[in-house]
């Protein structure tokens, strides 16, 4: 399965060439985490056409699924900040959320 980052959703929901093509090839197997759905909200209500935004992904989110972040997310959220941080590459929070639920899978995280 493949969880779509926040800035492949962007490229998405901008009608990105190849994000389109890529995600028509592969919809099936996509899924979003709670935590992306989050990001994306965040940038609706911090934009200049709100209600637009808002209907827009809406419709995006009810194309694919969407997975909660639960405690199995959390324990592999605490392993990849502690591995990251060891050898010196700290990661934001967010970024380490949204891994934390690919790997919690064995999913592959889609990302730029």
């Amino acid at each position: 399965m493949y969880l779509l980052d926040t800035n492949i959703c962007i490229a998405l929901l901008n009608e990105n060439p190849q994000a389109v093509t890529n995600f028509n090839r592969f919809f099936s197997q996509c899924y979003l985490s709670i935590i992306v759905v989050a990001e994306l909200y965040k940038g609706v209500y911090c934009s200049q056409q709100v209600a637009k935004n808002l209907d827009i992904l809406a419709q995006f989110t009810e194309l694919l699924p969407v997975e909660p972040f639960g405690i199995e997310e959390a324990i592999e959220f605490g392993k990849i900040q502690s591995e990251l941080r060891k050898i010196g590459k700290p990661t934001g929070e967010f970024d380490a959320l949204i891994a934390a639920v690919a790997r919690s899978r064995d999913d592959i995280l889609v990302t730029n």
